[in-house]
């Protein structure tokens, strides 16, 4: 099982990638039925999936793929009519699917029961049409492999660019228990170093072990006859290998497939061109004529663990720390040699990080592509019409940062299809359209990147939320309607009068804008009366290095995240004011709470020169005073460990040029708790 291990983590990568090609494309079945071209890649990543779970030995996963490809090919044939109560049971097996999947990620082994999805299953297809079909696509019993004028042609032009053409057979020892599995590792050696052009036996009785001992291939390489050998014979339990060259003069009157006298045929011949193969494998191979003009090299992109990423980003953040260092002590030094050699490292170390900045970048739609399916099963467990609509999904952002991303997306995706779009009945009677549009957006902005989360439906009721609030305890009669629709952000706030399992249980708003905060980013809302709400999300590309705002508290220094401030003024005598027992400064006619920073760290301040920095935090403005101002600054962030990690009023830390550490202030827990009395 040695040579099995070693493909675990790509099996998990691979599976993930088609488990969500199959959830994507049975969405865009469900809206256009009659695509065959859709359906054939639904079959074509589901006998995938099945080979890749047989040849791993899950059992499981094999038996359910393999009853959800029957079904899938009477889709095909037209046999089956697709419905969405079909692809419902579909996904189903999905779900199932990605939770075998979970737990083999986690080494995590129960019996499954899986017998009600198949038998869903089942019920779907003609029981007597099924086994007709099975016995149709047995692979006629033949003593060789023609190859068709297509291939012919690949072969040629492979040729013509220097590539080898061999004909291999390999015969697997004949108690070899796992015969799938050493296939499958034979086949993902040779298409690391070339192409597979076709297979005896076909792609999914390879997959399977479905041959007596002897499988054959025909491979286009540029490596040699006796690396090729090499390179199976290193497979455990290959008992022997034979390997003829295809020569030009052999294809003209099409060339067949040899047998070499002493690897005995296996009787089950497919007459199974291997383009299955290509087409499963990421399109890594030949697959039409056309392709025969441009035979594929290696790959151009490697697959990476995120340890080593990360550690490439630290040596970067440190390379940028000691640049400011020795910035530093050269302007201390005043010493003109070192200026050039200076520039040169402060050019390469600043190339250094633009590059690592945008390897760590992650498109956000690893996080939106969970949604099209999530709306899909709440539009039908709420009996509500709901249109998905996602644009910009190719924006970028750190991958922390697109980590984090989910859980408030969810939240607000859920409240836009559970409160947000009314019912049938009620969007006919407001003379809207019966089908509800949510709306999730992204695009770059400047350093950040904004996310919009909108839909067309009943909105946010100042008057109700008014009710609400004043219920609570809440002071809100004086409040405007901007004004009391951000109150939806305080904790456990909530108008919803029913308790489903989708939400209502007034929970989630604040814990939302926690985490956009903590992400260094803002959120605001926006909604008008029946038509409808939107979300705005403002968080920066990066969290790794930032550009920072450095002031002092007391004899104290601290880094401020620059892109959440808003303005910065002096405090002056009788500027700060009280106001429902808190401090607030008066700005543009607007009450601002205000936060004495060296309050909130215990630390005595100064009380001279002070500034109020002012902060946009959830749609919510506050004011930092702080003691005095150094300086705008490009810092690097530094996780805090221990103790340290668990005080909630620092994100992190940095080194400053001087060699200083200094802590980097979390705005939005500092924030926390105040103006709730007037805001």
């Amino acid at each position: 099982m040695d040579d099995i291990q070693k493909y675990r983590d790509l099996f998990f990568e691979e599976t993930d990638e088609y488990l969500q090609s199959l959830n994507d494309n049975l969405l865009q079945l469900e809206k256009d039925t009659d695509s065959p071209g859709i359906i054939d890649e639904i079959f074509r990543s589901a006998h995938t999936l099945k080979g890749m779970a047989a040849t791993m030995g899950y059992t499981t996963m094999a038996e359910l793929t393999h009853s959800m490809e029957n079904v899938l090919e009477l889709f095909r044939s037209g046999k089956v009519k697709v419905t969405s109560n079909t692809v419902t049971v579909i996904f189903k097996c999905l779900d199932k699917l990605s939770e075998i999947v979970e737990d083999l990620r986690s080494e995590h082994y129960p019996d499954y029961d899986i017998k009600s999805l198949l038998y869903e299953l089942d019920a779907l297809a003609d029981p007597k049409m099924a086994a007709k079909d099975e016995v149709d696509s047995k692979p006629a019993l033949g003593k060789s492999d023609e190859i068709s004028d297509m291939d012919a042609d690949i072969i040629r032009s492979a040729l013509e660019k220097g590539y080898n053409a061999f004909s291999i057979a390999v015969k697997v020892v004949e108690n070899c228990m796992l015969k799938g599995a050493r296939a499958y590792l034979v086949v993902n050696k040779l298409e690391a170093q070339g192409d597979i052009l076709q297979t005896n036996p076909g792609v999914e009785d390879l997959e399977e072990g479905n041959f007596d001992r002897v499988f054959k291939m025909i491979f286009l390489t540029k490596e040699t006859k006796e690396n090729v050998r090499e390179m199976i014979e290193n497979v455990s339990e290959v008992e022997e290998v034979s390997i003829d060259e295809i020569t030009e003069e052999a294809l003209p009157d099409h060339y067949i497939m040899t047998e070499d006298a002493e690897v005995a045929e296996d009787g089950n011949n497919a007459n199974k061109n291997s383009k299955e193969i290509l087409d499963q494998k990421k399109n890594q191979n030949l697959r039409s004529e056309e392709k025969a003009t441009t035979i594929p090299t290696a790959t151009q992109s490697i697959r990476v663990d995120l340890s080593r990423l990360d550690n490439f980003m630290n040596l970067v953040s440190e390379l940028v720390i000691y640049r400011t260092r020795l910035e530093e002590l050269s302007s201390k030094q005043k010493s003109t040699e070192i200026d050039e050699p200076l520039e040169q490292v402060a050019r390469i170390t600043s190339d250094l990080q633009d590059l690592v900045l945008k390897i760590r970048m992650q498109p956000v739609n690893v996080v939106f592509n969970r949604f099209p399916r999530m709306i899909r099963d709440l539009s039908q467990e709420l009996n509500k019409e709901i249109d998905l609509i996602i644009k910009g999904e190719e924006t970028e952002l750190d991958r922390t940062v697109v980590s984090e991303l989910g859980e408030p997306l969810v939240h607000l995706m859920r409240n836009a299809a559970d409160h947000g779009i009314e019912s049938i009945a009620e969007r006919v009677a407001k003379g809207k359209e019966p089908k509800g549009t949510i709306r999730l957006e992204a695009y770059q902005e400047g350093n950040k990147v904004v996310i919009k989360v909108s839909d067309d439906g009943k909105g946010l009721n100042p008057e109700t939320i008014r009710e609400s609030a004043v219920k609570k305890g809440i002071p809100a009669e004086d409040l405007d309607k901007n004004e009391l629709i951000q109150l939806i952000f305080n904790q456990g706030f909530s108008t919803n009068q029913e308790v489903t399992n989708i939400s209502g249980r007034g929970v989630g708003m604040d814990v939302v804008r926690q985490k956009i905060s903590s992400l260094g980013g803002s959120i605001e809302v926006m909604s008008e009366v029946d038509k409808g709400t939107q979300f705005v999300i403002k968080l920066p590309l990066t969290l790794s290095i930032i550009q920072a705002l450095m002031v002092h508290v007391g004899t104290e220094t601290f880094a401020l995240p620059l892109g959440i401030i808003e303005k910065v003024v002096n405090a002056k005598p009788g500027d700060i004011k009280e106001s429902h027992n808190e401090e607030v400064y008066v700005y543009r006619e607007k009450v601002i709470p205000v936060v004495r920073v060296n309050e909130k760290l215990g630390i005595e301040s100064r009380e001279e020169n002070q500034h109020i920095i002012l902060v946009m935090i959830g749609g919510k403005h506050y004011g930092l005073l702080v003691d005095d101002l150094i300086g705008q600054q490009e810092i690097v962030i530094k996780k805090l460990s221990g103790s340290l990690g668990n005080m909630k009023e620092y994100l992190g830390a940095t080194i400053l040029g001087n060699g200083d550490i200094t802590l980097i202030l979390d705005v939005g827990n500092l924030c926390s708790g105040k103006g709730e009395n007037f805001e």
